[in-house]
This record gives structure tokens, sequence and C-alpha cells, in this order.
């Protein structure tokens, strides 16, 4: 009966042994900061290839229906910018909201206690705010760097003409930046995955002038 009881005995305290290990595990990983990271990376790049080629078609379009103010381009852009910006913080907070407090949800389960207002709820919720800043953010800023070449226009360095294809060069060489950087990303070829985001971009670059010839 004293064996069994203390085999009994010891099968309870291996259990909680390892319950203990697997929440310690669960609250490093949650504390780590690099899904933080991670989970912005991927947001940014998908933001950044999406507005640049977005505001990409806005420049063509424009050029095609010969706008030739750069005031109303800048205009354009910069109302793409704030799009972009509230957008992709709106709609990454919701998503990463949504996502941090059912990882809390979980926690609580495995812990049997409610963790509202403790230091792992605001610190999971200050990384979705982060991460929707950097969504939303760091893309509008490279569609507001976009215009650079119509403000240049507007104090007479460059004409309308020299303002449309440097923009649109800029938006092409942001597209190739994009993609080696995808490349370094994933161990494999920066130059393959690169043309690939610059042939998107040279295809709707394609696209625009056919339609503006015809």
């Amino acid at each position: 009966m004293g064996g069994e009881h203390e085999d009994s005995g010891s099968e309870v305290l291996a259990r909680v042994s390892s319950l203990i290990r697997e929440m310690s595990d669960y609250l490093r990983s949650l504390l780590d900061l690099g899904d933080l990271k991670e989970i912005s990376r991927r947001y940014v790049v998908t933001n950044s290839f999406d507005s640049v080629l977005m505001i990409l078609g806005v420049i063509l379009g424009s050029y095609s229906t010969g706008l030739s103010e750069p005031s109303v381009a800048i205009g354009l852009i910069s109302a793409g910018a704030l799009s972009i910006f509230l957008s992709g913080f709106t709609g990454t907070y919701i998503s990463e909201r949504a996502e941090r407090e059912l990882k809390i949800r979980e926690l609580e389960r495995a812990v049997l206690m409610k963790l509202e207002e403790t230091m792992i709820s605001r610190l999971e919720r200050g990384k979705a705010v982060l991460i929707a800043l950097m969504s939303g953010g760091i893309p509008s800023l490279a569609v507001m760097m976009l215009s650079i070449p119509f403000h240049l226009c507007g104090y007479g360095i460059l004409s309308i003409e020299h303002s449309y294809a440097s923009s649109a060069a800029e938006a092409l060489a942001f597209l190739f930046l994009i993609g080696a950087y995808l490349g370094a990303l994933s161990g494999s070829s920066r130059l393959i995955y690169a043309l690939s985001t610059l042939g998107t971009g040279i295809s709707l670059l394609v696209v625009a002038i056919w339609l503006g010839m015809r």
C-alpha cells in the first residue's frame, strides 16, 4: 500500500512539474518580442508592396489623363498615403487585438485565473498597437516619398513630365528593393524575387500606357 501511495504521489508530482514547465515555456514565448518583429515584418512588407503598386497606378492614371498640376498630384498621393495609414493601422490593430485577446484567454485557461489588467495583458495589447503603427506608418511614408518629384516640379526644378517619370521610376525601385529583401529573408535568390516584384510594376506600367494610347 505504501509503495502504491508513493508511486501515485510521484506521478502527481511529475504531472505538476510538467505543467509548470509548459506554463513557463508558454509565458516566455508570450513575452518574447520575437513574434513582434516577425509579424510586423510580414505586415509591413505586404502593405508596402500593395501600397506602392496602388499609388503607381494612381500616378500612371494621372499622367494618362493629362494632369499637369503638381499640387494636384501631390494631393492625390497624400490622400492615398493617409488612406493607407488609416487602413493599415485600423485593419491590423483589430486583427492583432483579437489574436492577442485569444492568447490571453488561452493562458487564462491554462493557469485557471483572470489576467485582465496584468502586465501580460498590457504587454500583448501594446504589441498590437506597435504592429498596427508599423503596418500603417511605414507603407504610408514610402508612398509619400513618391511625391518628392512633384514637390521639385512645384519649385521649378523638374518639369511635370520628368516628375511623372521620376516618381514612377522611384516606385519601381521600391518594388525591386522589396523583392530583394524578401529574397534575402527567404534565403533564395534576391534577384529572382526582385525581378518578380519589379515585373508586377512593369506590367502595370505597360497596361497603363496601352490604355492611355487607346
